[in-house]
């Protein structure tokens, strides 16, 4: 495959991964109860580090994906596998659609398991320094497997397939990509607003985010299925 349509698959499936709310409602959480406690100051600082740990955890997992296509796949993912991760992306589009969130109108809360849920909610409520906060963004964007465990197959599968001296350029562009949101909001903050109003913003285009995350997974689908299998 050209570097062109690798680059062209990376930028779609990193829009993919970005769409996934997961990361974005912990930083919201973690607006919410720090700035009640904290100096705007320390807050901007917990966010930025909320945000490198969510960069973080994904650079690592494309590396990892990296190194198992490497050496379990022979260095590039068979027509057999490919097809696998777009019936994932099928999947996955369709659960966006129909089952994301949990029912509410005035609720953006997932459908995860509540335990889980909650384990997040004290996390943000109890960050109080800057570890804790990059950690906080680790685990927020690792909650996200289920729905980006395909998306690293693939990436790690492009990147394996371009020139070497684009690989790891293109590892941390893509990590940078997937936390656009995160660094959106924190601007939104930073100019003077606050993550209540990021939070009904939410709430008013839930169905908006449903429909554009399932969009997006379905053509990331099709767009493997074109240019990669058949």
């Amino acid at each position: 495959m050209s570097d062109i349509t690798c680059i062209a698959t990376i930028i779609l499936a990193g829009i993919t991964q970005a769409s996934l709310q997961l990361g974005l409602g912990g930083l919201i959480l973690l607006y919410h109860n720090s700035l009640g406690k904290h100096r705007r100051k320390k807050t901007r600082y917990l966010a930025k580090n909320y945000i490198l740990g969510s960069a973080a955890i994904t650079f690592l997992m494309v590396c990892t994906f990296c190194f198992l296509i490497g050496n379990f796949f022979n260095g590039a993912l068979t027509a057999e596998w490919l097809v696998v991760c777009i019936g994932i992306f099928a999947a996955c589009g369709s659960i966006m659609w129909l089952l994301y969130y949990r029912k509410g109108k005035k609720s953006t809360e997932l459908w995860l398991p509540k335990a889980f849920t909650r384990f997040i909610q004290k996390k943000a409520r109890e960050t109080n320094d800057n570890i804790e906060a990059f950690s906080l963004g680790l685990l927020s964007s690792f909650a996200e497997m289920p729905f980006s465990l395909a998306i690293y197959f693939v990436v790690a599968n492009c990147i394996l397939n371009m020139s070497s001296y684009l690989q790891i350029i293109t590892a941390v562009s893509y990590a940078v990509l997937t936390v656009i949101p995160l660094v959106i909001l924190k601007i939104h903050v930073k100019t003077g607003r606050n993550a209540v109003e990021a939070q009904k913003w939410r709430v008013k285009n839930k169905a908006f985010s449903k429909a554009f995350s399932g969009s997006a997974f379905m053509i990331l689908a099709a767009f493997v299925l074109a240019y990669w299998v058949m």
